[in-house]
């Protein structure tokens, strides 16, 4: 476990940017390209960055507006020197999803995405096909066919999927392969194998389960339905602080680091990557949660961050307007982060 003291060590370093610059012409949206906020980010084994963006999210949950005012979320692809490739996946009048929260891509090249608003998780394959859906899409519920608000998912060694059902659920899913149910495992609250909010799920090296739990208040009444979040939900226990809960592959309780406060988490090596305070990035050794390496004021919000080959980071943010910015392409909705030499173009 690492403590309060390596932690003051790491955060006091002369650089606490260990070396990395933005890119600031990165992306180069095209001018007909539109959204509110970046919500995901993946790499493929190409080096292609793919954004998913909330397009459109107004009062996507509300099953009155999904006629009328459907929610619109898509995916968007770009080289690493910042070039527009076109949207991913083919054309699709609803988009990806009712409201895009996080997107992935696995070992085997599927992509999968979350959404929230949608609660439904899919699986596509690299082509846009779509493969799986979990969930009922535009019906929330707590059962073995239903999600209310999933936020992640991640794929086993064995094959098995892991989604954490966490918006308004506080639990972690399991299903086979072809998508049947395995199993649930959590509950509202805060003692271990607990959840308030688990936002972000990531699997390390050896095959334990990282769940970054944040703490209750989820209220979002403009995106839900009377009746669709639990009263104490809506209500913050005294003194808890987001933290990263570690599970076995099966779903057993490890135990809990709270030297930094998640709101996404990837695995890379044998390093684990978590946002800290939202907008910082601390490196974790898997295995005892130390930081070995940490990154200042990456981002606004750290939604959900991808690295590629050259070791670039990438973001994605939501909400830029906590923190004074704008929203859109006028906005810092996607970063990248380089330690090589950058031309004039953006290139490195």
């Amino acid at each position: 476990m690492c403590t309060s003291h390596d932690v003051e060590n790491n955060t006091d370093r002369a650089d606490p940017r260990e070396g990395y610059r933005r890119v600031e012409d990165w992306p180069r949206y095209p001018k007909e390209m539109q959204f509110e906020m970046g919500s995901g980010v993946a790499v493929d084994k190409e080096g292609i960055i793919y954004l998913f963006t909330r397009d459109i999210e107004h009062w996507a949950a509300h099953p009155l507006a999904l006629k009328d005012k459907m929610g619109k979320s898509s995916i968007s692809m770009f080289n690493r020197a910042g070039d527009y490739l076109g949207k991913w996946g083919g054309s699709d009048e609803r988009g990806f999803a009712l409201g895009g929260h996080t997107l992935y891509i696995e070992k085997d090249g599927m992509f999968w995405t979350t959404d929230r608003d949608g609660h439904v998780v899919r699986k596509f394959h690299p082509n846009g096909e779509l493969l799986l859906e979990l969930g009922t899409f535009a019906e929330w519920g707590d059962d073995e066919t239903h999600f209310n608000g999933p936020t992640a998912v991640a794929v086993q060694a064995n094959g098995d999927i892991v989604v954490a059902d966490g918006y308004w659920n506080s639990r972690l899913v399991w299903f086979s392969p072809e998508g049947q149910f395995i199993k649930s495992v959590g509950g509202w609250g805060r003692g271990p194998a607990e959840f308030n909010t688990p936002h972000a799920l990531a699997i390390d090296s050896k095959g334990r389960i990282l769940v970054a739990d944040l703490c209750g208040g989820n209220f979002h009444d403009y995106m839900t339905v009377p009746g669709q979040i639990k009263s104490y939900r809506t209500e913050v226990e005294p003194g808890s602080q987001h933290r990263i809960q570690r599970f076995t592959w099966d779903g057993q309780y490890i135990d809990e680091w709270t030297h930094v406060l998640p709101l996404s988490l990837a695995c890379y090596g044998d390093e684990i990557y978590a946002s800290d305070q939202m907008s910082h990035l601390a490196i974790l050794d898997e295995d005892t949660g130390a930081v070995k390496r940490r990154i200042e004021d990456l981002a606004i919000y750290i939604h959900q961050l991808a690295v590629d080959g050259h070791g670039d980071l990438y973001t994605a943010s939501v909400y830029p307007e906590h923190a004074g910015a704008l929203r859109g392409p006028e906005g810092p909705s996607h970063r990248r982060w380089t330690r090589a030499e950058i031309n004039e173009t953006g290139a490195s």
